[in-house]
């Protein structure tokens, strides 16, 4: 029996929108471990925040990757036995972790020198760590997503990075989570819980709507969905709502991949011609250094005036 042609039509597009909707892929990438918060300051406070992470990790299966800030597992200069216990926790649920240096510092600001000193101040470290699991440090996180003001710095980092072994960690999704869990650290600290909800739930949207904007910019450059590699940071308002999040990108047709595998697509060997003192996304490199300007860049979601005030403590 032959079917209608328009039933047939029918199905072959709800076969290529599921085909499309499955080939999205992200990956999470989480900086500034062990923790960065204004409210979690203590061991214990440190620990509940780490353990809150990892269950939203765990919960949707999500293998992530956490960048380590080196000076944060250092205490009077020595190691630091309870810090080193919370990244212990990350390798011990099956993370990756990278190198985000020791001091977190701009490069934009510091001699390419200084600069490969601070990253290899992390990397002893990692190697320790990472001996345990029969692992070794791959990948690099750039502080502030500055990759170098001149051209010449800017060789130079990659040149020290790939003979030490360390692939660079792109971004193609970037937000300010941080402005956000800065006024979520002040609601909560006033214990003032509404507000604190309500911070939350417009970070939520605020992520998707980040998501949804760079996926355009995707579309646009390459034609295609690409496989995502989006930022975030091990700081309060994840460990309450980044579960909130994945939820928002599995209703989106999401699936949470490595940082090997997103690597894997080749958008992110595209040319990156991008020298400036400004930490911007990849899809924004590969974007200018394809002569895009103007109107390409419209759309950006802010961060609302109310939580930027809020995160500044007025």
């Amino acid at each position: 029996m032959k079917l209608p042609a328009l039933l047939i039509l029918t199905c072959l597009l709800l076969y290529w929108g599921e085909a499309v909707q499955a080939q999205k892929q992200i990956c999470i990438t989480i900086d500034d471990l062990p923790t960065v918060s204004s409210l979690y300051r203590t061991p214990a406070g440190k620990a509940l925040l780490t353990s809150k992470l990892l269950a939203h990790l765990k919960q949707y299966n999500v293998p992530a990757i956490g960048f380590v800030v080196g000076e944060k597992l250092m205490s009077q200069s020595k190691p630091d036995k309870n810090q080193l216990e919370l990244v212990a926790q990350w390798l011990a649920a099956g993370m990756e972790l990278g190198n985000h240096t020791y001091a977190h510092l701009g490069y934009n600001t510091i001699s390419a020198a200084t600069y490969q000193q601070d990253v290899m101040g992390v990397d002893t470290l990692l190697h320790t760590l990472l001996k345990s699991v029969n692992q070794r440090p791959r990948y690099f996180r750039h502080p502030y997503l500055q990759r170098g003001n001149t051209v010449g710095k800017r060789d130079s980092l990659v040149h020290y990075l790939a003979t030490h072994a360390y692939l660079e960690a792109p971004v193609s999704i970037d937000n300010a989570d941080y402005i956000f869990s800065a006024a979520y650290d002040v609601a909560l600290l006033r214990k003032d819980t509404a507000l604190a909800s309500a911070v939350g739930k417009q970070y939520v949207d605020y992520m998707a709507n980040c998501v949804h904007y760079y996926e355009a910019q995707a579309d646009s450059l390459f034609k295609r969905p690409i496989a995502h590699i989006l930022l975030t940071h091990a700081n309060t308002i994840n460990s309450d709502y980044m579960g909130s999040v994945f939820v928002r990108l599995q209703a989106e047709g999401y699936s949470f991949i490595t940082l090997e595998q997103a690597l894997r697509d080749p958008a992110y060997q595209s040319q990156d011609d991008y020298v400036n003192n400004g930490g911007i996304s990849w899809l924004h490199r590969w974007a200018l250094t394809q002569g895009k300007r103007g109107a390409f860049f419209k759309g950006e979601p802010d961060v609302p005036d109310a939580v930027t005030r809020l995160a500044e403590g007025r």
